[in-house]
């Protein structure tokens, strides 16, 4: 953790664990990191990682019945953890936000879109209609929705998915938020509108002055615009550090999987991507030992029966959960 004393998010031993008819299953395990203001990190992991429910677990979004949340989340010094519905109610917008990985699921398909922006400013600071109008008519504007006014009166299928993102991050924007969450914010589209809403994320990070958490299982999305990456496995986490560090210096076998698994700029056209082998394991049949131990080559009998913790790598916040770390390695990248 940084010892910087304007933390804006702190996760401290999170677990969340969901009661299942196959017994509990733990999604996440024992997380702790924390959230400098104006700062972007990253959580990535493949798909069952346990990385969208930690970021649900963040927001207070889990169901109230049949899952367990223990340990502590305090956001600008608010504890969002086991909140009520009613407190957590005054958070959401003001100080944190959170956009999803399908903007259809976000957006109401029968409301216009100028619309579901009024409601939240109306709802969340008591706007006028007009004056919601014109807010919402700016917002638009500002993610960069071309004729901002004529849009106000669209509906969600008559615009692009890169617009409909556009209007999920206007709606997420709306109150001002110094915490904005996003899940997957550019799965589904295509290369060229991945880079705009990626680019929009970063201008209106700095442009705003907020924090944010960018959850994505690709680590070329987060190679460039995150100052920190979370690696997580099996609802825990096996890599943290500096973006620069885990990429050059990577000692957990999972992340050098992961970026050797990420398409490349320069492998020739029709290269066949690099897979990880076997499968993500089943939670509900956790063992005491590491988790990637049944895919990983450098296994050894002890990480089969031993979990093992984090503990610091060369650098300055970087820690790996490993018994058998990777030698520090240098130039491999995500592009």
């Amino acid at each position: 953790m940084s010892d910087n004393s304007e933390k804006l998010l702190v996760v401290d031993n999170l677990s969340t664990t969901f009661a299942t008819a196959g017994g509990p299953l733990p999604a996440v395990s024992n997380v702790s990191f924390d959230l400098l203001g104006n700062e972007t990190i990253g959580i990535v992991g493949e798909s069952g990682s346990g990385k969208t429910v930690l970021s649900r677990t963040i927001m207070g979004l889990q169901p109230r019945t049949n899952v367990t949340v223990t340990g502590s989340v305090l956001l600008n010094g608010n504890q969002m953890a086991n909140a009520t519905e009613r407190f957590k109610r005054e958070l959401w917008g003001t100080e944190v936000a959170m956009v999803f990985q399908d903007p259809m699921t976000s957006l109401n398909p029968v409301v216009r879109i100028g619309k579901q922006i009024d409601e939240t400013l109306r709802v969340r600071l008591g706007m006028s209609r007009q004056d919601a109008k014109a807010r919402a008519i700016e917002l638009l504007e500002l993610v960069g929705i071309p004729s901002p006014a004529h849009r106000y009166n669209a509906y969600p299928g008559q615009l692009s998915g890169g617009m409909r993102q556009r209007v999920v991050i206007a709606i997420a924007l709306a109150c001002s938020p110094k915490l904005l969450m996003a899940d997957e914010p550019t799965t589904g589209l295509d290369v060229t509108i991945q880079a705009q809403i990626l680019n929009l994320l970063d201008e209106l990070k700095e442009r705003l002055h907020m924090s944010v958490v960018l959850v994505t299982h690709d680590l070329g999305v987060v190679a460039t615009r995150t100052s920190r990456i979370i690696v997580m496995y099996a609802g825990r986490i096996v890599e943290v550090g500096a973006t620069r560090d885990v990429f050059a210096n990577h000692r957990m076998p999972y992340t050098r999987a992961l970026l050797e698994s990420s398409p490349k700029v320069s492998n020739a056209s029709h290269t066949r991507l690099v897979t990880i082998p076997g499968r993500p394991p089943n939670l509900l049949k956790i063992t005491d030992g590491c988790s990637f131990a049944p895919r990983c080559a450098y296994a050894t009998e002890k990480c089969r029966t031993d979990r093992p913790e984090l503990q610091p790598g060369a650098q300055p916040g970087h820690s790996f959960a490993c018994w058998n770390p990777l030698p520090a390695t240098r130039g491999v990248t995500a592009s």
